[in-house]
């Protein structure tokens, strides 16, 4: 049978080794497409699912999709009572966003989820979380409290939010943002800036001071970025310079380093060849440029920091300790987990031959 949820076509199935972020910068290279390994299968799809002939197509207006799929799971998570915890609602949408379908002419993967019940809904999102930390955990762990929640036992009254809220997002077309294959399409608009948004009311934004650019005002000012200059370094030809830095210290969940990467691939070239660093003081926000910065494929030079960049001057390079001591701990727990499964198949063989 044909398995449908890609989790990450990018995922090796050894761990990933430390991005060169945390290390000597790499020398530019020329721009190639790295080869995408098997994905990890998570669902068994049923015969009788209807089937697809082809897989999410452009969405004219995305960022007025966004902002639809935004407002609908907002609405429907005050409907339902889910309460104050809107990291629940937005960690949901932010998992489904880093899925895909992989195969085109498969049973269609948006169908194949509504058709869990809600515990089988609750480990597929577990599941979807726990894969991408093996890739990047520094990323994951910044987004720790968008999925710390599923650590927990998980209520009826949650469940039936989550799968409501999961149920909203798809019906209103999150795969046709999310779901491609190809990073340029998925990069198209930041889906998480308006669910986040969309959840808070307007005293917080304002006590948080946070006013997000509006994607359109974002992509035209990545356009004159491009030309002139971007975080303190200057873009004065075409194309942009493979190895440059580029660094958001407001960046919310990212939206204008999205539309800067978005003029890097039209312009020819790579956004995985450049350094990306993102500050925000706001957990939820920092840990949906995490999200994002997978979703949009800015390669293994990202660093995300939640800290206040006036205050803090330092914050990428603290980020930077950080993620290596966070992969320095998944790099152990591998290794214990990989330690342990040579035991386990060393007794079995001892027990073959011994029977």
């Amino acid at each position: 049978m044909t398995q449908q949820l890609d989790l990450f076509a990018d995922l090796a199935s050894d761990p990933a080794p430390v991005p060169a972020t945390f290390a000597a910068p790499p020398k530019p290279q020329a721009v190639k497409q790295a080869p995408r390994p098997k994905a990890v299968p998570t669902i068994e799809p049923s015969p009788q699912q209807p089937r697809r002939s082809s897989g999410p197509r452009p969405v004219r207006e995305p960022h007025r999709r966004a902002l639809e799929i935004g407002e609908a799971v907002a609405a429907r998570w005050h409907n339902l009572h889910g309460g104050t915890a809107i990291e629940v609602p937005i960690g949901v949408v932010a998992a489904l966003c880093l899925i895909r379908q992989k195969d085109l002419q498969g049973p269609d993967l948006k169908e194949q989820i509504l058709n869990q019940d809600g515990p089988q809904l609750i480990c597929m999102l577990r599941e979807i979380w726990s894969t991408h930390w093996l890739h990047r955990p520094d990323l994951i762990d910044r987004a720790r409290i968008l999925h710390e929640w599923l650590n927990d036992d998980v209520d009826r009254h949650r469940e039936h939010a989550v799968r409501a809220i999961t149920e909203t997002a798809l019906r209103q077309g999150l795969l046709d943002l999310t779901g491609h294959e190809d990073p340029y399409l998925r990069s198209a608009t930041d889906v998480l800036s308006p669910v986040m948004t969309s959840m808070r009311s307007h005293g917080a934004q304002k006590g948080l001071g946070e006013y997000h650019t509006p994607a359109p005002i974002a992509e035209a000012l990545s356009e004159m970025i491009t030309l002139e200059n971007l975080a303190d370094f200057k873009l004065a030809l075409l194309p942009p310079k493979q190895g440059m830095h580029l660094h958001d210290p407001c960046a919310g969940s990212g939206g204008l380093l999205r539309a800067a990467a978005q003029r890097i691939r039209e312009h020819g070239a790579d956004p995985k060849n450049f350094q990306w660093s993102m500050v925000d003081i706001d957990p939820i926000a920092a840990a949906c440029a995490a999200v994002n910065a997978i979703v949009w494929e800015l390669g293994p030079r990202v660093t995300v920091a939640c800290a206040d960049a006036l205050a803090n001057p330092k914050a990428v390079e603290d980020a930077m300790k950080e993620a290596r001591a966070v992969f320095e701990h998944r790099d152990e727990v591998f290794g214990k987990a990989s330690a342990i499964a040579g035991i386990r198949k060393m007794q079995r063989l001892l027990e073959s031959i011994a029977a």
